[in-house]
């Protein structure tokens, strides 16, 4: 179940019936633990129970479908998507037994889906909250995501706090997978969407260095429309993950459904639209880009945002 934007920027929905919950950076995790044996999966349905071991003793839980946020730290001490970056791609048993030594994550539930079985879905936002609050968590990096009567007190702590955001949601509602729902309604500080890649920009003297990335998004035909030029926040790591990742994507002619302005195409490499990052920007401009963009890492867990109503 996913949560909607909110109708009007920097508003909460009020009044009686809502509930509050601070807004996570980090990786949206499904923890399933049947017959002893636990699966972590990601938006998308990817299993990444191999990245974080931290998490084993889930596999603990009586028969539960849990819906929570993966978080780390960054330096500062503030839950961050970009702490999780690296992480969330590792397939070797020790590099991640390795990792979860050295930046390890937390996973903060929200809500319960199944427990010894019985399907929870169809019940009230409250009565799943009531039966998570009474569930004993095994011992490790785990708690409960608290809840908070105040909105606009939450809005305005987390702002302060650096943390991405809030998300409110009816107290009546029930759970519906996979569902985009205004039951759910997500208020962020700071904007960000998942992009795909359909080109790149080699930095300045090079020919093989990622110095930009050239990002779109899907309409509901599967078109894929440009929305800007991303260079900032490209490091060295990332430069070479990237580089790594694009070039068998390689192509003769742009995916983009309209032309690329030429200031933005030039020294382009074409890519088949695969890959998916996440960006973070100041809004758009009055021709439909995205301003201030900067790459935040890719994401394998994510499906890319729609594109907006021009």
């Amino acid at each position: 179940m996913l949560a909607s934007p909110t109708p009007v920027s920097g508003r909460l929905p009020g009044g009686s019936g809502w509930v509050y919950e601070v807004k996570w950076d980090g990786i949206r995790l499904l923890a399933d633990s049947t017959d002893e044996r636990l699966r972590l999966l990601t938006r998308t349905g990817r299993d990444v129970t191999v990245a974080f071991p931290e998490l084993a003793a889930l596999a603990g839980l009586p028969d539960a479908l849990l819906d929570g946020e993966l978080v780390a730290m960054d330096d500062r001490g503030i839950p961050s998507f970009g702490a999780l970056a690296e992480r969330v791609h590792v397939r070797d048993r020790r590099r991640a037994a390795a990792l979860a030594r050295t930046a390890p994550a937390s996973y903060l539930v929200f809500d319960v889906l199944r427990l010894y079985g019985v399907d929870l879905t169809g019940r009230p936002w409250t009565e799943r909250r009531a039966t998570l609050d009474r569930l004993e968590l095994p011992a490790g990096p785990f708690r409960l995501s608290p809840v908070y009567e105040d909105g606009e007190a939450l809005l305005a702590a987390t702002r302060e706090q650096g943390l991405e955001g809030v998300v409110a949601k009816k107290a009546a509602s029930t759970y519906r997978p996979g569902q985009r729902s205004t039951a759910w309604v997500k208020v962020p500080h700071r904007l960000s969407r998942t992009c795909v890649v359909g080109g790149w920009r080699p930095q300045t003297d090079t020919t093989r260095t990622v110095g930009a990335l050239l990002v779109g998004a899907p309409d509901a035909d599967g078109a894929l429309h440009y929305v800007g030029r991303v260079g900032s926040g490209i490091g060295r790591a990332a430069q070479r993950d990237l580089a790594e990742r694009l070039a068998p994507l390689t192509r003769a002619t742009s995916p983009f459904a309209e032309t690329v302005p030429a200031v933005d195409a030039a020294g382009a490499t074409w890519v088949d639209p695969e890959l998916v990052v996440e960006v973070e920007h100041l809004g758009w401009t009055s021709g439909r880009r995205l301003r201030q963009p900067s790459y935040r890492g890719v994401r394998t867990d994510h499906d890319p945002d729609p594109v907006e109503a021009r």
